[in-house]
């Protein structure tokens, strides 16, 4: 007798009591999806939608710690070694080792390409050997360089060395791992999209053997389980495929999608379905489930095959709209097929957009692969998906799809409907490619499907719409900042500096007001001649000019002015006063960024990226903030006012915001915000700036960075995700 462990997407938990079939209701209760499982020793743990890993007691159910470190939901868990190192992968790109004797993380496993899936390979003289899967990157409209590979991790120092890698053998993202030995020689074995399973060396991860689900369309392997003589997958189809150590393969159907499968004792097997239905098959006679049963879970299987190859039923016909009715509704689009109601039988026609009428094709039969309506509305697959909603819970929907549609039109329909997140486009392409297949036949077949048309995103933060500026703030005391002012006769400070001041601190006044020559030499002579120590009060004072309404001719004075401030950087650092090694950079800075506002045609490009690259690591959170307000300007400029030098400084900018994503946490919530948003807005215009984000593979990583900086950074960070993957 042994017991099974149970985990749901609304975050429950059962058990499941082997041979009596009792089920009892644990009574811990998880805030988010369970998303993966794993029992041994005297625990279990959960993984779940919350980046959370938590330990319970096997015996008494009881929560005995949690385990906290990734970033986004845990997807995958394994044993390491011997119930005391736990391996887990997740979306956040990494897996991790956890001791749990000492509740510690041991290593983090970095830079997969987003989903990893993990397996525990053994321990030898305190070192852990650990398999790790990735589902890989979006690159156009395919999903690349997923890769398995070979690590080791020494326990006592937490050193990580990868052995191998081996990218892109698998047609699709990696989904399952295991360990299998067949005829004594142990395996690594991955599952993937493709509806493959790849039998590989231990030593080298390279493939030894292929087996193949035999479908008519490759099916998606979600996960992989053996014993001694057998390894199973189950698919996304509702199969559980079956092979022997000779490779004969047979198979297990369901009536649904099959999302886990579990070796057993005595060569057993559990899945489980889409249906909320745990099961177990035996070889064994002696413990067949009763005969009534097992006829039930068959005619439940084939009154879903049935369902496929048939048309709808009388209870789907009598709710769609009837054909007298027809005029009543307007076409979207040339070729759209609609099913309607006309003497008790459904029958399709298509739109024409020439005659703006509907065209009847003929009654709406059945055929052997997946066609089905939604919201009466005929489509020639149909396929489930499943969407996260807010607090953890999935959504289960339908999305249409017709043969010979572009795939990310049928995506950005399936988005609209639902308003779900730009960001999942090229995800939800790439699922119903995978479904489709290549071999998908229409059902009706008559005429050519309709042009495909590139989907119109619509984005929720970008681009940017206006400019960023340091203005005068409440806490600036002009008086304090006169007194900074070392060297100044009275005569200057009651009949320049003074009335310089007065003019700032008029802020209602600046679209009026002007500086007087006399004025602006002052601020230019110190910026050129004093110490740093002795120069940021003439900058600070210069930042605030700047925003003043300008003339062209002005344009050669502000030139003056910006070298100037450049220069008083490259002094630094400053001796006589180490506040000046940050008030320089954060006023220049400053400086170029109210710059944009009404002297952009005094501002060299090329000198002001120079500047923000040189203090894109600053350790100070003021002139941090400072360059991300200094991208900002510049993209808003190179989209509103020189979309012509697009191609030439967006790239860089889109640079410098990928150097700002590697440094990971380094970047305030706000400065982080405003450094997304000027990637976003110059991937917006132009070509090279979107070529540069694909070579940096943004895809992979701007999600993940934006993750703890609050809603508009996540959204911005999907929008770019869209942009790129489109």
């Amino acid at each position: 007798a042994y017991r099974l462990v149970m985990g749901t997407q609304g975050g429950t938990l059962w058990e499941f009591q082997v041979p009596t079939g009792q089920m009892n209701p644990i009574s811990y209760q998880h805030n988010h999806s369970i998303t993966a499982i794993l029992s041994g020793g005297n625990v279990y743990a959960t993984g779940c939608k919350d980046s959370v890993i938590r330990v319970f007691d096997s015996g008494s159910h009881e929560l005995q710690f949690e385990l906290k470190g990734h970033e986004k939901a845990v997807t995958s868990l394994a044993w390491a070694s011997e119930n005391d190192y736990l391996v887990s992968g997740s979306w956040d790109g990494t897996a991790k080792i956890w001791h749990l004797p000492t509740k510690a993380m041991v290593a983090t496993l970095p830079d997969h390409e987003n989903t990893v899936t993990v397996c525990g390979l053994g321990e030898e003289n305190g070192v852990l050997k650990v398999a790790t899967g990735s589902a890989g990157l979006a690159q156009g409209n395919q999903i690349l360089n997923h890769t398995t590979r070979l690590w080791t991790v020494a326990t006592a120092t937490g050193q990580v060395k990868m052995l191998k890698s081996v990218a892109n053998d698998h047609d699709g993202p990696i989904r399952g791992l295991s360990v299998w030995k067949p005829d004594d020689e142990t395996m690594l074995t991955t599952c993937s999209n493709d509806g493959t399973v790849r039998l590989r060396s231990l030593a080298t991860a390279e493939t030894v053997t292929t087996y193949t689900a035999l479908t008519q369309d490759p099916p998606i392997l979600l996960s992989l389980a053996s014993n001694d003589t057998t390894l199973f997958a189950s698919a996304e189809d509702g199969n559980v495929f079956v092979w022997n150590t000779a490779g004969t393969m047979q198979s297990i159907p369901h009536a649904s999608c099959v999302w886990n499968v579990l070796a057993l004792p005595e060569s057993d097997v559990a899945t489980c379905s889409q249906d909320g239905t745990l099961r177990i098959f035996t070889q064994a006679t002696d413990r067949y489930a009763p005969e009534a049963e097992r006829e039930a879970f068959a005619k439940e299987v084939q009154a879903q095959l049935e369902k496929k190859r048939t048309g709808p039923s009388q209870d789907e016909i009598s709710k769609l709209p009837q054909w007298s009715m027809n005029s009543l509704q307007q076409g979207k689009s040339e070729g759209q097929v609609q099913v309607f109601q006309k003497d008790g039988k459904a029958i399709a026609a298509q739109w024409s957009a020439a005659s703006q009428t509907w065209i009847e094709v003929g009654e709406v039969v059945g055929n052997a692969g997946d066609s089905g309506m939604i919201d009466g509305e005929k489509y020639d697959f149909v396929f489930p998906i499943e969407v996260d909603t807010q607090g953890g819970g999935v959504a289960k929907l339908q999305i249409g799809y017709n043969t010979g549609e572009n795939p990310f039109v049928a995506a950005q329909r399936f988005i609209d409907a639902h308003q779900l997140p730009q960001h999942h486009l090229s995800q939800i392409a790439d699922y119903i490619q995978q479904r489709a297949g290549s071999n998908a036949h229409p059902t009706l077949g008559a005429s050519a499907a309709a042009a495909p048309v590139a989907p119109t995103l619509i984005f929720k933060q970008l681009p940017i719409k206006s400019y960023k500026a340091f203005e005068l703030s409440k806490a600036t005391n002009f008086e304090k900042l006169i007194g900074k002012l070392e060297g100044i006769s009275d005569e200057q400070r009651t009949n320049v500096v003074v009335p310089l001041t007065t003019t700032l601190a008029a802020t209602n006044r600046y679209h009026g007001a002007t500086l007087t020559s006399d004025q602006k030499q002052f601020v230019l002579g110190v910026l050129k001649t004093a110490k740093p120590h002795q120069a940021f009060p003439a900058l600070d004072l210069a930042r605030l000019m700047v925003l003043l309404p300008s003339k062209d001719a002005d344009a050669s004075y502000w030139k003056q002015v910006f070298a100037a401030a450049q220069h008083q950087c490259s002094l630094l650092p400053s001796v006589e006063d180490p506040k000046a090694n940050i008030a320089i950079p954060m006023l220049t800075l400053r400086l170029l960024a109210n710059a944009f506002r009404e002297n952009k045609k005094a501002l060299d490009l090329d000198e002001v990226l120079k500047c923000t690259q040189q203090h894109l690591a600053s350790k100070n959170k003021l002139i941090r903030s400072s360059v991300a307000t200094v991208l900002w300007n510049a993209a808003f400029y190179l989209k509103s006012s020189a979309p012509d030098q697009a191609d030439r400084f967006g790239p860089i900018i889109v640079g410098q915001v990928n150097d700002i994503i590697e440094m990971h946490s380094l970047y305030e919530s706000e400065a982080a915000t405003r450094a997304l948003m000027a990637m976003g807005t110059v991937l917006l215009v132009g070509t090279a700036s979107k070529e540069k984000g694909q070579a940096l593979f943004l895809v992979s990583k701007v999600e993940r960075f934006a993750s703890p900086h609050g809603d508009a950074a996540k959204a911005t960070a999907r929008d770019i995700y869209s942009i790129v993957s489109s």
